[in-house]
């Protein structure tokens, strides 16, 4: 399975009450409302920002530079890129686009997911840290780290794993090139500079927080994130999940 992580920025013009609006409801029905894409699809989600003001007080990270996350779930790469050259989708939703969105500044992520704590519970709140990779260390060697060991030292915390109520890697799929596609995927949105995404799940921002802040978590997880992390490159986003299809 192939997870599609579209990084939205809005449009310049619009306030992020207006971006967030139209992408969840005009822009949302547009997309779902096209069955020549839709037989694609396997998932779509919108993840909407919670609190646009947080900063990530009381995180490692900043808040990340985009306004949200679209996330679509295909069975193959081939069903992705067919899903985006459907020349009804292209019609349809490549003119709506404009009107919220600030296609140069967006960016996307191929992933694929690996899950490290199954769901349980009922969280409210996403995170999803975008990760850049510690300068001088190989794609090959922070992907395989992050993957085996450091998910290990993470789950083996459990004053931290307590507060998640589930954990999954998103790595990056590094076959999917662009090469031969000219949908929006790489005619008019770039590669995102980030080198996978980490979502966590919590009941609360206040138990995120206090996650990140657990003794446990600063003496044994914090110092491991160095050895793979570029602290000023990674960005986080606090998410609030939207199913869109199927519902």
């Amino acid at each position: 399975m192939i997870k599609l992580a579209v990084l939205l920025k809005r449009r310049k013009d619009l306030s992020f009450e207006e971006f967030d609006r139209y992408w969840d409801g005009t822009h949302g029905d547009l997309v779902v409302g096209i069955p020549e894409f839709t037989r694609h699809v396997h998932r779509y989600s919108q993840a909407h920002l919670i609190d646009p003001t947080y900063n990530g007080e009381g995180m490692a990270w900043k808040r990340a530079d985009f306004d949200g996350i679209a996330e679509v779930w295909f069975e193959s790469i081939e069903a992705m890129t067919t899903a985006f050259n459907e020349p009804r989708f292209i019609e349809i939703v490549g003119p709506d686009d404009e009107k919220f969105i600030d296609r140069d500044a967006t960016a996307i992520l191929v992933t694929r997911e690996f899950e490290k704590i199954p769901l349980h519970g009922s969280p409210t709140i996403k995170l999803s840290v975008a990760i850049k990779r510690r300068a001088g260390m190989s794609f090959d060697d922070y992907d395989r780290y992050w993957n085996v060991q450091h998910a290990e030292i993470v789950t083996g915390v459990p004053e931290f794993t307590r507060h998640v109520r589930r954990y999954v890697q998103s790595h990056l799929v590094t076959e999917y090139t662009g090469a031969g596609d000219t949908s929006k995927l790489t005619s008019q949105w770039g590669q995102a500079a980030f080198d996978g995404i980490a979502e966590l799940w919590f009941d609360s921002i206040a138990d995120m927080v206090t996650a990140f802040n657990e003794p446990k978590f600063l003496e044994t997880i914090a110092p491991d994130d160095e050895k793979f992390v570029d602290p000023a490159g990674t960005q986080l986003f606090t998410l609030r999940e939207v199913q869109k299809f199927p519902l």
